[in-house]
């Protein structure tokens, strides 16, 4: 059983190109929007943002051009690992942990978890292992390396969800949390479904960036092309952001965030 979702800011990111996000100025303001599942079968971490290696060594961890160009700020309280502990749990109390996708603000956390068990598309992990010039540039396979506990779930096994193909669950939690193939973005990513009482919260990681994609009569042509230039396949992340867009227009039972969007962070964290 679902008992209750936290919502965890796990990064901020202020790179110079607020106008390419829909955003005002010039210093766009980019978070890394996790959540934290109180559960039957302990705590389920959904994304991990940023951990700790990551803000003591920066550098090493992620290279320059991530230093330079993604302006990190270097908050050790935005990690999950201190944040959960503020909340009065241990670490070891976090049992499971889904990733959206394996970029490095994504996945960062994941090696402050040694003894959680780290759920992912088969078809992301494979990426990240053997990746292309795009993959180069997001994975940082040092972040995660050395983790032992890993459940590979295979794309091709699932069911309809909705409007969405595919889609897996998971009897360790009554079926309450979903993993959500939505693929373009990367090569395996996916969302994650949370099921509260009559309600859901589609969780959809890098599917969009700006809450206002969710309308399509808002042209954000500046985004979308930022959003193509990320992708590893823009013609499965169109057709999958019209699904959500779908959803959004349709469906009252579901609530759709992503990870990067202040404005989504902010209402549920007031």
């Amino acid at each position: 059983m679902i008992h209750k979702i936290h919502h965890l800011k796990c990064g901020s990111m202020c790179p110079v190109c607020a106008p390419l996000f829909g955003q005002k100025g010039w210093k766009a303001e980019i978070v890394c929007h996790c959540l934290l599942v109180e559960t039957d079968r302990g705590l389920v971490l959904i994304d991990t943002g940023f951990g700790l290696q990551d803000y003591l060594h920066m550098q090493q961890r992620l290279g320059s051009l991530v230093k330079r160009l993604g302006k990190i700020e270097p908050n050790l309280e935005f990690s999950a690992i201190q944040q959960i502990q503020k909340l009065g749990f241990h670490p070891k109390d976090v049992q499971h942990i889904f990733v959206t996708h394996l970029d490095f603000d994504h996945a960062g956390g994941i090696s402050d978890f040694p003894h959680a068990t780290v759920h992912v598309l088969a078809n992301e992990y494979n990426a990240a292992q053997l990746p292309n010039f795009k993959g180069k540039l997001r994975y940082k396979t040092n972040q995660y390396k050395q983790h032992r506990y890993w459940n590979f779930v295979e794309y091709q096994q699932g069911e309809k969800w909705f409007n969405l193909e595919k889609v897996k669950g998971f009897p360790l939690f009554q079926d309450e949390i979903l993993m959500v193939p939505l693929l373009g973005h990367s090569a395996g990513h996916c969302g994650i479904a949370i099921k509260q009482q009559n309600q859901w919260l589609l969780f959809c990681g890098d599917a969009y960036y700006s809450h206002l994609e969710l309308n399509p009569a808002n042209k954000l042509r500046s985004l979308t092309l930022l959003e193509k230039t990320f992708a590893e396949d823009n013609e499965k992340r169109l057709i999958n952001l019209k699904k959500l867009q779908h959803l959004a227009q349709h469906e009252p039972t579901i609530e759709i965030i992503c990870a990067h969007d202040p404005h989504e962070l902010r209402r549920y964290q007031t």
